[in-house]
């Protein structure tokens, strides 16, 4: 029943109780039927939310949840990046602020089941039972092979998607996109079954979105592959928004996107790989000019209340205690890793005793 209706019928019986009436079951019918007519005619709107499930929030609402999530980054002081496969025994007992771990379980390359919620439930405390903040690895950029949603007929070229392409020489299982397509953007989000919201449904608290720097293996062949990866991160992020406003964006690397104010106004943090060594070769420094580029782009996201974490693949004591020193003084969180990512470090606030035992 329309809960006015209902109202009204409570409100004629306890007014004949406080004045004593006997009000007839056929009067109480009267004023159902006139009401359902009146409805009928005039129609209640009921809360928006009620009606389309992924209205666009107010821009208060917004604003409001943008901040919410800016004030859950403000305190992580460090984090850890471990993918799969990965021990989630180790997972629990591990003291960082901030961890992102792959939503799924894979093994030799091929996906075997996705993490249950009450798994991910668990893994949102620390030993002390406090919370963690705990994110999703999603790829956006590249498709790979050990996801739920790749097909074993895609390696034949005859039946693979349009959208797919050669396979990526310098990571085994991953393979180009087209991402402005959107039958792969689909893959991605918007229905029960896309990588996004799967992630969504299991309750971890944001997504940590991988290859947003793909756009660069395209610029030669498609003049618009920059503002076509803008594009696609505004419309990933407002879905999210419009599911669940306090969910965490974290975008890694391509920060020359954070000149697109759709991109920085959409994620609430940006991580980035390589700051200062190993894009050339590993524990090798970085070219001055590309490392002073970075820094004023991650800059700018700080100043704008972003999030901002570094992961640099270091094993030598003295790079690691002097790079950590320089991303702690530019208020960047760092965090030191094998490159596959496949076991964790201590956190690296304060450094940890050295040498790392995870290299």
């Amino acid at each position: 029943m329309n809960g006015s209706l209902l109202r009204l019928v409570r409100g004629l019986l306890r007014f004949s109780r406080q004045r004593r009436l006997q009000v007839a079951p056929a009067c109480v019918a009267i004023v159902l039927l006139a009401s359902t007519a009146a409805v009928s005619l005039f129609p209640v709107a009921g809360p928006a939310h009620a009606q389309r499930p992924d209205v666009s929030p107010s821009p208060h609402a917004a604003q409001d949840a943008t901040e919410r999530r800016a004030l859950r980054l403000r305190p992580v002081r460090n984090w850890g990046d471990w993918l799969s496969p990965y021990d989630i025994a180790e997972v629990l007992g591990a003291p960082h602020d901030l961890m992102v771990v792959d939503n799924g379980i894979s093994a030799n390359h091929r996906f075997l089941r996705e993490r249950s919620a009450e798994e991910v439930v668990r893994m949102k405390r620390r030993p002390d039972g406090s919370a963690r903040i705990l994110l999703a690895y999603l790829s956006i950029g590249e498709a790979e092979r050990y996801r739920p949603y790749w097909r074993p007929e895609w390696y034949d070229k005859t039946k693979k998607p349009a959208w797919l392409g050669d396979l990526n020489p310098d990571w085994d299982g991953n393979y180009f996109v087209q991402y402005w397509q959107p039958a792969w953007q689909a893959l991605i989000f918007g229905s029960p079954e896309s990588y996004l919201d799967t992630i969504m449904a299991q309750g971890f608290d944001g997504v940590y979105l991988d290859r947003a720097d793909a756009f660069l293996n395209w610029e030669k062949t498609r003049p618009s592959a920059e503002a076509d990866m803008a594009d696609f991160l505004r419309r990933l992020t407002d879905h999210a928004r419009q599911r669940n406003l306090d969910f965490l964006v974290v975008m890694q690397n391509a920060e020359e996107l954070l000149d697109e104010p759709q991109v920085l106004d959409g994620i609430d943090g940006i991580a980035k790989e390589d700051l200062f060594f190993g894009v050339d070769r590993p524990g090798a420094a970085n070219n001055p000019s590309d490392v002073a580029f970075s820094l004023k782009q991650l800059r700018m996201a700080r100043d704008a209340g972003r999030k901002v974490l570094v992961v640099e693949y270091l094993s030598d004591p003295v790079k690691l205690t002097a790079t950590a020193k320089r991303i702690v003084d530019n208020r960047f969180v760092p965090y030191f890793a094998p490159r596959l990512l496949n076991c964790l470090n201590p956190p690296a606030v304060p450094l940890p005793a050295l040498p790392l035992p995870c290299r």
